[in-house]
């Protein structure tokens, strides 16, 4: 390859290796802000097999409000795949079954529900 310049002394191949400079150094902050998310789950996720508690709640969201809206989530998308045909009903059966099961035991062990959650 030769190095093309324009009428403005401009050498394109230069421009364009800070194009990719760039790409490179936004995926490399996106992947460390990844890795710090990354590991945040899993120190939630050990902190709750150790003492079977949820993280501090964040901002306006009280604890047990993200675990009760996953679950509520996740239980729709199987009944929207139970109709689609991409899931079977006993799955949605189950979805159903452990959404009420994490729903009872948020409750049990003091966290608040919002009423959203509990249609």
């Amino acid at each position: 390859m030769t190095a093309v310049t324009d009428t403005n002394g401009i050498d394109a191949a230069a421009a364009i290796g800070a194009y990719f400079a760039e790409r490179t150094a936004q995926a490399r902050a996106e992947a460390e802000k990844a890795n710090a998310a990354l590991a945040e789950a899993e120190q939630a996720a050990a902190a709750f097999a150790e003492r079977q508690e949820l993280p501090p709640a964040v901002g306006a969201m009280k604890q047990g409000w993200e675990v009760a809206g996953w679950f509520t989530d996740r239980s729709t998308r199987i009944a929207s795949d139970a109709i689609d045909g991409k899931a079977s009903r006993e799955q949605y059966e189950h979805a159903k079954a452990e959404r009420q099961a994490v729903l009872d035991w948020l409750d049990a062990n003091g966290y608040e529900v919002p009423a959203p959650y509990r249609s």
